[in-house]
């Protein structure tokens, strides 16, 4: 497939409505065809006489065919009032992967997967920098190293008082993320890790999935799966690759991320953190954002790569 270049994708990504541009298969009618496609993911379609020429999407750039879809706005997905799955938002342990944590400050996200310290072999819960590190660009205050990290996350808890008796939810404390850094710079990744106050607290099998089988490249039409929080275990498949996407994380901050994995719908507020995985149980992406109409995901190797961490 044809190279789109940066300075193309912004060029998309500025025109009204587009929050996203990545690469896929055109979809004719609703029925996915073999040509290859630049996606231009929008928040609506606009009728073509209500834009300035200069504001349309082009039908062609870079000598591939454009395919415009409707997403609506994505945003960091956070928790809402959707009723969550009741055996994935109470206490457990030893905790596995697919339930509801959270930093002390945030609702709750997702348990996505135990990874290990490349240099300890620690094991480490890895999760969203929204979800384990309350959304920290480094300098901001909102999260330090060893902030404590709640299971479930405090929303799921809210009957409790939030004094001594928090304290019984504790399951590991903050250990490292990468900062989101504010528009225009670009980030890739959307990722912390928390070290369990002990070993015995965690274990690796994820709900309903089981054991990490180890990493995979993603590939446009993979079939995938993830367990989350709050929708379960769902499956989808990917429709984008490579995508640059504007992500709305609350009170007017928008973020850009780069080189994203875009799926079908596969999950809600209160999935993010989730492991995304081929049918092999190999590890695909993890899950941060998205809209009723489709899900991003981060690509694993560089949430491995930048935290230092692997599956063992």
């Amino acid at each position: 497939m044809d190279k789109l270049d940066g300075q193309s994708k912004k060029k998309l990504l500025s025109l009204p409505q587009v929050v996203g541009v990545g690469y896929g298969f055109k979809i004719v009618k609703g029925v996915k065809t073999d040509q290859e496609a630049i996606v231009v993911l929008v928040t609506i379609k606009l009728p073509p006489e209500q834009l300035a020429d200069h504001e349309l999407i082009p039908k062609n750039v870079n000598n591939l065919i454009t395919d415009v879809k409707e997403v609506g706005e994505l945003q960091a997905f956070k928790v809402e009032t959707l009723e969550p799955l009741q055996s994935r938002t109470e206490k457990v342990r030893p905790a596995p992967p697919g339930v509801s944590i959270g930093h002390y400050l945030i609702t709750a996200g997702t348990f996505g997967a135990v990874v290990y310290d490349n240099s300890t072999s620690q094991p480490m819960i890895l999760s969203n920098n929204h979800v384990l590190a309350n959304t920290t660009n480094g300098n901001d205050q909102r999260a330090s190293i060893n902030d404590r990290i709640y299971q479930p996350g405090p929303i799921d808890f809210v009957h409790v008082d939030l004094g001594y008796a928090a304290r019984q939810y504790i399951i590991a404390c903050l250990k490292r993320f990468v900062n989101l850094v504010d528009y225009p710079e670009i980030n890739v990744v959307d990722c912390a890790i928390g070290e369990p106050l002990e070993n015995s607290m965690i274990v690796p099998e994820i709900l309903e999935i089981g054991l990490v089988q180890g990493v995979t490249t993603p590939a446009l039409n993979m079939v995938v799966k993830k367990s989350g929080r709050t929708t379960g275990l769902t499956f989808g498949e990917i429709i984008a690759l490579d995508a640059l996407v504007d992500v709305n994380y609350g009170a007017g901050r928008i973020l850009r991320f780069d080189h994203q994995i875009i799926t079908t719908d596969m999950s809600a507020g209160g999935d993010s953190g989730s492991l995304l995985l081929d049918v092999n149980n190999l590890a695909v992406g993890l899950l941060f954002a998205g809209s009723d109409a489709i899900t991003v995901h981060n690509p694993i190797q560089d949430v491995l790569d930048l935290l230092s961490v692997n599956f063992g």
